[in-house]
């Protein structure tokens, strides 16, 4: 079973690879940030905290997002595997998945921040996105390298990960993610 996590800053492109890979693999692809956005647009007491939030620039506790991923993580079509991008951030978020699996493989997407920052302005034109303003950008690049980066650190010390540079086309970039899984490219 594919257990994969994909791990990057923000705008590196995890999301656009999770989603060619998953179709490769022939598994879901689950996004956090997805499925917290998917919440959001929902109603009740939790959709307006995490609209809250998102609007303001900051994470959403950890509980929730645990709470979220793990009633999608019940669904039948995780059976076989699946893509999980944008989680775990941070410690609390790592345990908890600890409980669930050990990843098969943690794939981390590097790219400089002056090369996500143009990405993610562009991002934020065509999908209209509350979170992808300047101020909010900074803050959750900052928030990656002191809470993610130990993570991805920890998963690096098992030998689970594996490095791919995210510069460069979506086709390039997805060429890289191909030769981590031994994928045939066309």
């Amino acid at each position: 079973m594919n257990k994969i996590l994909i791990l990057g800053p923000q705008g590196c492109g995890k999301g656009t690879q999770a989603a060619l890979l998953a179709q490769k693999l022939s598994i879901p692809q689950l996004s956090m940030g997805q499925l917290l956005r998917e919440t959001a647009k929902g109603t009740g007491p939790l959709a307006d905290e995490i609209r809250a939030l998102q609007k303001a620039g900051n994470l959403v506790p950890d509980k929730i997002a645990i709470q979220v991923l793990d009633a999608r993580l019940t669904q039948s079509d995780t059976e076989r595997g699946y893509i999980l991008d944008g989680f775990p951030r941070n410690q609390e978020q790592f345990e908890a998945f600890e409980k669930y699996a050990t990843p098969s493989i943690v794939l981390v997407i590097e790219v400089p921040p002056e090369v996500s920052l143009p990405r993610l302005m562009q991002r934020a034109e065509l999908e209209h996105r509350v979170d992808d303003t300047p101020e909010i950008i900074q803050k959750r690049l900052k928030i990656y390298a002191e809470e993610t980066r130990p993570i991805i650190r920890n998963y690096e010390n098992r030998g689970l990960v594996r490095f791919v540079d995210g510069v460069g086309t979506v086709e390039e970039v997805a060429k890289r993610v191909n030769q981590v899984f031994e994928i045939e490219t066309v």
